[in-house]
């Protein structure tokens, strides 16, 4: 059977915007297109909650199809029912929820009714608590490189926990970074869309962004089977020093989730796919089941999960790390100006700044615009409520 790659897109609460997407990439075959794919996890964390629904798409041609004008209904084991409205965007449905509303020891179940009738209905899901999590930290560590044949200098990150008895044994972490990185130079100089000149000395204006980005690997423990209900130095994410990520400031945020027995098998059972499927030599993967179900024909297959977590949060911020070269960091490249020679039919504004040219002279040079607007790559020059001045 050919094996092919398809985006799932496993709508779970997301970090600090709800309306956000978690995309994993798993091993399938052609027949998973079209098919129904509805996902979302609630949490105690209360506010705005989504349940996503769409249909798997082409893995030659991945994106998001939504389906729209569904009744969405999650009904907890007293009867008490909560409706989720498609206000979030197509195929986003949501709710506001008060964390009174997720008891430890309730169990929920999601409804689901499409335009044409069909319905569809999730397992019962038991939320159990989560524990309190112990220290979140990082270690200077050396890795080989995939394919490179080379080493890398970073930090692992790593976690301890501290369950107890009335905790679970199943547990999930999501990953949220947040890092300061500069422009390689203020701007001073540029020309503007009519060729006028501007000189104001320089703005630093767009030299200090702040990037926040949620990491989609998946991380997942069991402790069935423990003498207790602890676990020391677990393994989250590395982050090498070839970028910026780790130079100026680092913060990490690391959400715990619980998890039911059902759900952790999910997630496990993804997370090995999503590690196969980089394996070229890796077996072919089965799919994903999740516990969604059309009650009116078993036999669809419905992808995608429905789950219920207690969560628990930690910060970790990372200033100074002397020990890192940063030696292979991208930084932009100055091109020279002949000031003999016409101004080069570049995209305006132009932006400019001293360099030498191949005589070793002081010049104007020029450069692409997200060499001096840091915000063009991806970041935003507001700074986090939580950032710490040094």
């Amino acid at each position: 059977m050919r094996i092919t790659k398809l985006i799932l897109l496993i709508g779970l609460l997301q970090w600090l915007s709800p309306a956000c997407i978690d995309r994993y990439f798993i091993n399938a075959d052609d027949s998973i297109e079209g098919k129904i794919v509805i996902s979302g996890t609630i949490t105690d964390e209360g506010g705005s909650q989504q349940i996503q629904i769409s249909r798997s798409s082409s893995p030659e041609n991945p994106k998001f199809v939504p389906i729209s004008d569904c009744q969405v209904i999650v009904e907890d084991n007293l009867g008490n029912q909560i409706v989720f409205q498609e206000t979030a965007g197509k195929g986003h449905y949501e709710a506001e929820l008060e964390p009174s509303m997720l008891e430890i020891g309730k169990s929920f179940q999601l409804k689901v009714s499409l335009p044409d009738g069909t319905n569809y209905e999730s397992s019962e899901e038991t939320l159990t608590p989560s524990p309190d999590i112990a220290d979140v930290y990082y270690d200077l560590e050396t890795k080989s490189t995939f394919g490179r044949g080379s080493e890398e200098d970073g930090l692992q990150f790593y976690i301890d926990f501290e369950g107890g008895s009335q905790s679970g044994n199943y547990y999930r972490w999501k990953l949220e970074e947040t890092y300061e990185y500069h422009s390689t130079w203020p701007i001073n100089r540029y020309l503007d869309e009519d060729n006028v000149l501007h000189e104001s000395g320089a703005d630093y204006s767009y030299y200090f962004c702040y990037k926040t980005e949620a990491l989609n690997q998946i991380f997942t423990l069991s402790t069935e089977g423990f003498s207790k209900n602890n676990y020391k130095k677990y393994p989250l994410h590395f982050v090498n020093d070839h970028t910026q990520r780790l130079m100026y400031q680092y913060s990490l945020l690391v959400k715990q989730y619980s998890l039911s027995k059902e759900a952790y098998s999910y997630w496990e059972t993804l997370r090995k796919n999503n590690k196969e499927a980089t394996d070229l030599f890796g077996k072919q993967p089965a799919n994903v089941k999740g516990n969604i179900s059309n009650p009116s024909n078993p036999d669809e297959i419905v992808l995608g999960y429905f789950g219920v977590s207690s969560v628990k949060n930690k910060r970790v911020h990372v200033l100074d790390v002397p020990e890192l070269s940063f030696s292979e960091v991208d930084y932009c490249e100055a091109i020279p100006l002949d000031p003999s020679s016409p101004i080069p039919n570049q995209p305006r504004p132009l932006y400019m700044v001293l360099t030498r040219n191949y005589k070793g002279e002081l010049v104007w040079g020029y450069a692409g615009t997200s060499c001096f607007i840091c915000t063009l790559l991806g970041g935003t020059t507001e700074k986090p409520p939580y950032w710490i001045d040094e």
